[in-house]
């Protein structure tokens, strides 16, 4: 190759590495540039983290001897953890508090009292299996066994790590706050007794708790919330059974709160009291009782629960309900408000818990596992829609309420004739039938155990027009029926044994007889064109 040529590819070489290094060079230069230009973009549309949520909730007295202890033992094998198996949802507070209104020991001596209590000690590890973190033991009762009781009660406390306020081994213990920590935030809990006894104050050197006419009770308030970031402070104090505050109880209230509580939260009078909020901070004058034998009013047969949600260190909602207990003083629910809670108590209670069946696909060949299934939601069905004391599962009630109100207003009048039955109604009403030599009676009435009935979902349906006679074949080719047949499944309802499909129900036609499985469940049965189980077997 001549020299001349050696120069020329030299030339061309070095042209095509400098073009190839610029390009790089400024390709590189770019994406440093968009890399740059997108962390400044991410760094201004940094989104900022949630604040964290938590949820305390407090319930009023506990008192697990007396009358309670016996129940116990008689009804649940001594098994105190049933006391608790309707309350599942307590379990799911960030901080659960309630009043522990008297000593678990198995030692001291009465002192006397006309009503004095001592409980087993198997109830501190019960009540952490429910859930609760902290009591209150400043209360009138610790004292009712003695002080060897009383310690006992503090030790025991500890050693299932379920924490208390208002007491202590002296003086210094029971004036200290209680913290616990949820989420980063610092909540604090001190507790005061209002309502004595005078002779178990806490001093330097002996066991006690602590007195709301404590000299220092501000001081002691204001040194406690130096150390946390929400102060809650607890009183047992007020009237028994007086459903108002007294003048005593907020002044109380008002000063601690003016010295650095947050919230104030009171028990003792056995009923619930009315809620205040004064400067910021929520009052609740009484809960009444969670768990206590007073069987000799409504009032003191229900308490409150209420619950306080923060977000992060700030208070952000309160809400109250009620929590109603049963003749086995047993709280067997918790509602919306008292009167929700009095139409509870109207329908059956279930013993135990149970698994909801309420898409079981019950026919001929298919039971109800359990005979004693009692749904935990039923509701009574207003009397105005209904030709008899009839219960349902609440979300029930509600569709077929929705429904009768449409119904009327298209100028249908609708009743109610027949809702859940337990296994010994299904008893009853099948040896009815077969006393009465009903020649239809195994494709016209199901066994006990077997019946739609009993899942607190099916109702029978019946009309006016027809004089409300129920479960009558008069019924099919009403306008009613026909109503039904349109527009039932809008409302979440399904005919459970239409004309047709006998073959496959094994029960007669009945237009009278429908099943609650929801608005969406009935459009796509509609659509399928399938019997009820013929479709909740697909499911």
């Amino acid at each position: 190759m001549s020299k001349l040529k050696y120069i020329a590819l030299f030339i061309l070489l070095g042209s095509t590495g400098f073009a190839f290094g610029y390009f790089a060079s400024q390709t590189m230069t770019d994406t440093n540039v968009k890399n740059q230009r997108a962390q400044v973009i991410q760094e201004e549309v940094k989104i900022p983290e949630p604040p964290k949520i938590t949820k305390i909730s407090f319930v009023g007295d506990m008192m697990f001897d007396r009358s309670v202890r016996t129940s116990v033992n008689k009804n649940f094998k001594g098994d105190y953890n049933e006391l608790f198996i309707h309350l599942k949802e307590l379990a799911n507070s960030d901080i659960l508090f309630g009043n522990l209104e008297g000593p678990v020991s198995d030692v001291g001596n009465n002192v006397g009292s006309k009503y004095s209590f001592r409980m087993d000690p198997l109830v501190p590890s019960t009540l952490v299996n429910a859930g609760f973190d902290i009591v209150s033991f400043a209360n009138n009762h610790v004292g009712d066994w003695n002080v060897k009781a009383f310690e006992d009660t503090l030790k025991r406390l500890g050693e299932v790590n379920l924490k208390q306020t208002g007491a202590g081994m002296n003086k210094t213990e029971a004036e200290q706050v209680t913290i616990i920590e949820r989420n980063g935030v610092k909540f604090g809990f001190i507790g005061f007794s209002d309502v004595g006894p005078a002779w178990m104050e806490a001093k330097e050197n002996k066991s006690g708790i602590l007195l709301a006419n404590n000299p220092r009770f501000k001081e002691i308030i204001s040194n406690a919330k130096q150390n946390v970031d929400v102060l809650i402070v607890s009183f047992h104090w007020g009237d028994e059974y007086k459903k108002i505050h007294n003048k005593r109880q907020e002044t109380l209230a008002h000063s601690a709160v003016d010295s650095g509580a947050d919230m104030v939260i009171g028990h003792h009078p056995h009923v619930m009291q009315d809620i205040e909020v004064y400067n910021g901070a929520p009052i609740v004058y009484s809960l009444g009782n969670f768990i206590f034998d007073q069987y000799f009013s409504v009032d003191t047969m229900q308490g409150m629960l209420f619950e306080a949600t923060f977000e992060d260190k700030t208070l952000k909602d309160t809400k109250s309900r009620i929590i109603t207990l049963n003749k086995k003083y047993q709280p067997d629910g918790i509602y919306e408000s008292v009167e929700e809670a009095a139409l509870a108590n109207a329908c059956p209670k279930p013993t135990k818990i149970y698994e909801d069946y309420s898409y079981l696909g019950v026919d001929q060949g298919v039971a109800i596992p359990d005979t004693t299934y009692t749904p935990s939601d039923l509701r009574p069905v207003k009397k105005d829609i209904s030709t008899g004391s009839f219960c349902l599962k609440k979300e029930a009630v509600t569709a077929i309420e929705e429904m009768f109100a449409d119904a009327k207003m298209d100028g249908y009048m609708l009743k109610v004739s027949s809702g859940f039955r337990d296994y010994g109604t299904q008893v009853t009403i099948l040896n009815n039938n077969l006393k009465n030599t009903n020649q239809n009676v195994s494709t016209s009435v199901a066994k006990a155990g077997y019946s739609e009935h009993q899942l607190g979902t099916a109702i029978d349906i019946t009309s006016p027009s027809v004089n409300n006679a129920g479960a009558s074949k008069i019924f099919e080719g009403t306008k009613e029926a026909a109503w039904l047949e349109t527009n039932a499944h809008k409302y979440g309802f399904i005919q459970s044994y239409p004309k047709g499909k006998e073959d496959i129900t094994g029960y007669i036609y009945e237009p009278w007889h429908y099943r609650y499985v929801g608005k969406d469940h009935a459009e796509a049965i509609t659509k399928s064109g399938e019997t009820i189980n013929q479709y909740l077997k697909n499911l």
